[in-house]
C-alpha cells in the first residue's frame, strides 16, 4: 500500500556559537503562516539570533523520505546562502 505525503511546517533556530551561525533545535508548527509567526518571534524576543521558517512535503518519516525543505522566510542572522533558497 502506497503511503499518502504529507506537508509539514517548520522552524530551525540558529545561534551563536564560537563567533559563527550554527544550527539550533527546530520546531514543528501547524501551518506555513505558523512558522512564519514563530520564526520571528523567537528572533525579535531574543531566544535565537536567526530563525528560517519552512515547508516539507514527507512521504514516510520512519525512514525521512520525502522533498527538500522549502525555505518559506528568514529572520535575523542565517548562515550564508540560506536567503538563496527562498522561493522568491
Amino acid at each position: 500500500m502506497a503511503l499518502k505525503p504529507f506537508i509539514v511546517h517548520g522552524v530551525q533556530l540558529f545561534v551563536a556559537e564560537k563567533s559563527r551561525v550554527a544550527q539550533g533545535r527546530c520546531l514543528e508548527a501547524g501551518s506555513a503562516a505558523e512558522a512564519c509567526r514563530i520564526a520571528e518571534e523567537k528572533v525579535r524576543v531574543g531566544r535565537a539570533i536567526g530563525a528560517a521558517a519552512f515547508t516539507r512535503t514527507v512521504v514516510d518519516p520512519d525512514y525521512d523520505d520525502g522533498g527538500e525543505p522549502v525555505t518559506l522566510a528568514i529572520f535575523g542572522k542565517v548562515p550564508p546562502g540560506l536567503a538563496d533558497q527562498l522561493p522568491f
